[in-house]
């Protein structure tokens, strides 16, 4: 992983949850694209790492690997009740 997709290059910035879940399932960023169908381009994986994702993204990146929308889209699901 390059110095600008790793945390540890800015120690103020917290670890993105994709990138953590990309980094325990050694998972590259083509590797996490290829989890979709259909499949997802690096560059769109990159942006969502960087923060870059929509609710209805969020919704769906959880339902496909289990980070909870909460984690990717904090701003928009904070808060909320999930219904039952």
């Amino acid at each position: 992983m390059s110095p600008q997709h790793d945390s540890k290059s800015d120690p103020e910035k917290p670890e993105s949850p994709i990138t953590g879940y990309r980094r325990e399932h050694n998972l590259t960023l083509e590797a996490f694209g290829a989890l979709f169908e259909p499949a997802v381009h690096n560059s769109s994986v990159l942006r969502w790492e960087r923060g870059d994702v929509s609710g209805e993204r969020a919704l769906l990146i959880e339902k496909v690997t289990g980070i909870r929308r909460e984690d990717l889209c904090p701003l928009l699901f904070a808060g909320m009740e999930r219904a039952a």
